[in-house]
């Protein structure tokens, strides 16, 4: 084998012999080795003996993708999206869907053991909502790109900042793929309505008729403003028009500054017999049957809960379910809005027992604020992004020890690292379910319930 001047394999000589790949990662590359080096390869599967083109060359392993495929997997399948995989918002969409659920159970079973150091654990079969992995996703953000007097809408090509052009979108739910079929026929109609979007964000509520667009920018949008009845007749089921402005950063998608143009700029959703509203910028799941499973795992094991607290707690869902059944409940999220949304939404349900402070949840579970917080509190639910708990929040858990923690995650690893936490302070981790949220993507939600030992 060649090897170039810095010491590594040439290129030539990796792209020469086949390639058997044994394992996939949550970005969608399949791994093996050659060379005496790793190869992470996009388009392939574990199973599979492939040829690859070497895309970089690094000190102890390579990029690449799979330009033909000698032995093919039996959970290979054709994928449903014209520009996969070279879109990078699904990962996984030429795995059959069984193989998708084993494969993420895999994963949080594999995070807890390697990262989390919890061996013996039983991870449950991922749970799935929908019959089929396609058009489940409630809300879109699509990258908008202006230059030479055009417009283009679409997503990222994988693990960069080019954007992939689409036409449609087949993991939205049906009402939104046909928003965004309008919107991106429009911009190449009237490219100047987009002149300064940066993204434009669009949510359908999957229980009621809301469907909500926001077009989001450095600055206010003057042409926007000016075609609101020109978006109105493109997409005749919208329900709400939205400007907004002035980003904190380069990849902030929403900015500090919001214009109503029309409409309301409110979705609402059923959940466990709740209807929440929320603004476009809130966080909501993006899978509605999925998070109407757990709220009902969650409703089963805390229907006897004197009092619960809930950090994180966005918009109130899990609050306002509770209190609908009477369980009381403090929740916490530090994002304004969002808890004037809960409010609203505890009072429109006519639950009187939720209460929601609007604080960072490290400073609402420190000292005596915290000690106040749990007095009482039988159960605690953690619902945080994918950075996990904050590591006061988890030795706050250990100091005021809720007999049950209920633990929804988005992310394996930062699940992992905070059980090796709770079970290190007396917590036993009674059972752990991932549920897809995210079919055809590297992501998967999972419950980890906790209950204090002893």
């Amino acid at each position: 084998m060649t090897i170039n001047g810095a010491g590594k394999p040439a290129a030539a000589d990796l792209e020469r012999e086949p390639l058997a790949l044994d394992d996939l990662l949550d970005n969608g590359q399949a791994v093996g080795r050659i060379g005496g080096l790793v190869a992470f390869v996009t388009g392939g599967l574990p199973g599979e003996q492939v040829r690859i083109s070497v895309d970089a060359i690094k000190r102890n392993h390579i990029a690449a993708h799979a330009t033909e495929i000698e032995v093919r997997s039996r959970d290979r399948i054709t994928s449903i999206c014209p520009v996969f995989p070279e879109c990078g918002g699904c990962q996984v969409l030429h795995l059959r869907y069984a193989a998708q659920l084993e494969w993420k159970r895999r994963m949080v079973e594999q995070a807890l053991h390697r990262i989390g150091g919890l061996t013996g654990i039983s991870v449950c079969e991922t749970h799935r909502a929908l019959e089929m992995p396609a058009g489940y996703r409630n809300k879109v953000t699509l990258v908008s790109k202006f230059f030479g007097g055009s417009a283009r809408l679409g997503f990222y090509a994988a693990r960069s900042h080019r954007v992939v052009p689409i036409d449609s979108c087949p993991v939205l739910v049906p009402r939104l793929d046909d928003a965004v079929r309008q919107l991106i026929a429009l911009a190449r109609q009237e490219p100047n309505i987009f002149s300064r979007a940066n993204h434009v964000v669009a949510r359908a509520s999957t229980t009621t008729p809301d469907l909500v667009v926001s077009f989001n920018g450095e600055r206010p949008n003057k042409a926007l403003g000016e075609a609101v009845d020109l978006v109105r007749s493109r997409i005749p089921h919208v329900t709400g028009i939205v400007s907004n402005w002035q980003p904190e950063s380069a990849n902030a998608v929403f900015g500090k500054r919001f214009a109503v143009l029309w409409g309301s700029p409110m979705t609402r959703e059923r959940v466990a017999s709740a209807e929440l509203k929320f603004g476009i910028a809130s966080f909501f799941q993006i899978n509605t049957p999925v998070l109407e499973a757990i709220a009902q795992r969650l409703m089963g094991t805390l229907s006897g809960a004197d009092r619960v607290v809930d950090l994180y707690c966005g918009v109130g869902t899990f609050g306002v379910i509770l209190g609908k059944r009477g369980i009381p409940s403090t929740g916490v999220e530090s994002y304004r809005p969002a808890v004037d949304e809960a409010a609203a939404n505890a009072a429109a349900n006519g639950v009187t027992c939720a209460a929601f402070e609007c604080a960072p949840v490290a400073e609402a579970v420190a000292g005596d604020r915290g000690r106040s917080l749990f007095a009482g509190a039988r159960a605690l639910i953690l619902d945080p992004p994918r950075k996990g708990c904050d590591p006061e929040v988890i030795e706050a858990v250990t100091r005021f020890r809720p007999p049950i923690v209920e633990y929804v995650s988005c992310n394996p690893a930062t699940l992992a690292r905070d059980a090796k936490g709770l079970v290190a302070a007396g917590y036993r981790l009674e059972s752990v379910t991932p549920f897809d949220m995210f079919p055809q993507t590297g992501h998967v939600e999972a419950l980890a319930e906790f209950a204090l030992h002893g």
